[in-house]
């Protein structure tokens, strides 16, 4: 048993692929919940210009990232694309769960089974997939979805192979899975879920 099952607060991770329309979502979820804010991680990736430090993430160099893991700060890392590491910060996570406080964060599948392992009690998993029948289905619409956006900081045919390989088999093990053929309904699906799972552990009021 974990020593950190009791904590208070909450993490909902955002599970899947690249175009599935996690951020999204994510980032309609802090605007109507005044209690969710988002969980920063640790990268080595450039930041996006509507991003800032500390708040999506801990933009580090690499040298800075290697001293994060060498110390053991970090409680999980992945290079989730060749070059581009991402990290869980321990302290942060322990903090905001003594804490009781609710964040969200957009977290690869081995992040999230590291997270899940560690606070088992406080990790809600949601898995967010775009639609199709099949899994060719799914790939094509992420693939489109990818190149309509003109993703120029992502590898699409990497994020297409790590999608088929490790993220959509994962998603029988999420507590949730959304399926996002509307984003607008697949934010009040997503929000429904975030207002039940807070309302259990008596930490929302009311969504805004």
């Amino acid at each position: 048993m974990s020593a950190f099952e009791s904590l208070p607060g909450v993490i909902f991770v955002m599970i899947g692929p690249g175009g599935a329309g996690k951020n999204a979502i994510m980032r309609a979820l802090i605007a109507r919940f005044d209690k969710v804010e988002q969980l920063a991680t640790a990268t080595t990736r450039p930041m996006r210009g509507d991003e800032a430090q500390g708040r999506e993430h801990h933009f580090l160099s690499r040298a800075e990232f290697t001293q994060m893991l060498e110390r053991g700060d970090l409680l999980e890392h992945q290079e989730v694309t060749p070059g581009k590491f991402y990290g869980i910060p321990r302290r942060t996570v322990a903090e905001a769960l003594v804490n009781g406080c609710a964040r969200i964060a957009d977290i690869d599948v081995l992040g999230a089974i590291a997270l899940a392992q560690a606070f088992r009690k406080n990790v809600v998993q949601i898995f967010v997939t775009a639609p199709g029948e099949t899994l060719a289905q799914q790939l094509s619409v992420l693939r489109q979805r990818m190149q309509v956006r003109a993703d120029l900081f992502t590898d699409i045919e990497a994020r297409l192979e790590r999608a088929m390989t490790l993220e959509l088999p994962y998603q029988d093990k999420c507590d949730y899975v959304i399926v996002n053929d509307s984003l607008a309904q697949a934010i009040e699906r997503t929000s429904a879920i975030v207002q039940s799972e807070l309302q259990a552990r008596s930490l929302l009021g009311e969504p805004s």
